[in-house]
Formats: C-alpha cells, structure tokens, sequence
C-alpha cells in the first residue's frame, strides 16, 4: 500500500469518526433535551422491555427498537410503543403491546391495545399522537447491560475505567517519550 493511499484511507476513517460521533452526540443531546424529536429526527428509537405482558414475544429486559410510525397505515395485530395513562392518575408511561382495534373519528383514530395471549382490550383508550413508534426488531437481553450503564454504579464503573485507561496511556506515551529522549 503506497503513502497516498494510506493517507487517503486516515481521512476517510477520521471523517467517519467524527461523523459517527456527530450523530451520536445528536442523538444524546436530543434524548436529554427534546426526546419526543429523537424517532422524528432519527427515524428509530430503542426501549427496553420492563414488564411480562408481552412475553414470550418481548421478554423483560430486551431492546426493541420501533420505527417512526406511520398511523394510517397501522393494522390490528401490529406491535406499537406508546403513551398511556395506565394507573389513571394523570402521568403518562410508555407502554409496548399488540393493536386490537382501530376506529376512524373524523381526521383522528381511536386505537384499543392489548397484552400478549389477551383476547380482551387494554382499559385505556389511545389516539394518533399518543403511538410513538411501531415495533422494528429485539436484541435479547440487551436491556440489562443498558440499564446497567444508566444507573449511579454503571456511571461511576464507566469513569473509574476511563480514568485509568487514561492512565495507562500518559504512563506508557511518557514512557515512550523518555525512551526515545534517552536514544537520541
């Protein structure tokens, strides 16, 4: 491989980086200020599964990730995440299960859930912004590693570790610049 094409392959790795990284701080900064925009801006979002009403199909601690939805073209049998008052005092939660029913109402849509194996519909009654996305795919167990990261511990294991990675780097590269001062 001659230079220029080395040259050429270390700029289009370091434009990728900080493109990846670009849209990853994106993604960051719209989940802690505007989470509602992130399924809009990125056309995805993940959730981990909380509770067994969808097993065996989600399981707890499992990453779905839905889709930005497209509620006209929603059918019975289909697996969103939404928005629902479930304990009926006011505050809203994220809910994932099967669509039971959808009913027209003028230029909205009334939409009926249900859990997995139900042959009865969930109480609560959904409308066309309460859907936040439609179930793309799972990745097993994932959730458990996600929660992980997300809790006071998972935080503070991550700094510890970055800290001493940091370490070992200076210790080696100031190493190495007392070795190459001592040859020269």
């Amino acid at each position: 491989m001659n230079a220029q094409t080395k040259k050429v392959l270390s700029l289009t790795g370091t434009i990728a980086f900080f493109v990846f990284a670009g849209l990853l701080a994106l993604y960051i900064l719209l989940e802690l200020f505007l989470p509602n925009m992130t399924i809009k801006v990125f056309q995805f979002k993940p959730y981990v599964v909380i509770t067994e009403s969808m097993e065996p199909v989600l399981n707890v601690d499992d990453m779905i990730i839905v889709t930005n939805p497209n509620v006209d073209k929603l059918e019975v049998g289909d697996i969103i995440t939404f928005k629902a008052d479930i304990d009926y005092n006011g505050s809203k939660e994220i809910v994932t299960h099967y669509i039971f029913s959808i009913t027209e109402d003028g230029d909205d849509y009334i939409i009926r859930t249900n859990r997995y194996g139900s042959t009865v519909p969930d109480t609560w009654i959904l409308r066309s912004a309460d859907v936040i996305g439609v179930y793309g795919f799972r990745i097993p167990q994932l959730g458990v590693f996600i929660n992980f990261v997300k809790s006071p511990f998972g935080i503070a294991a991550i700094a510890v570790n970055a800290v001493v990675i940091g370490a070992i780097i200076y210790i080696v590269k100031s190493g190495k610049k007392e070795k190459d001062q001592k040859i020269a």
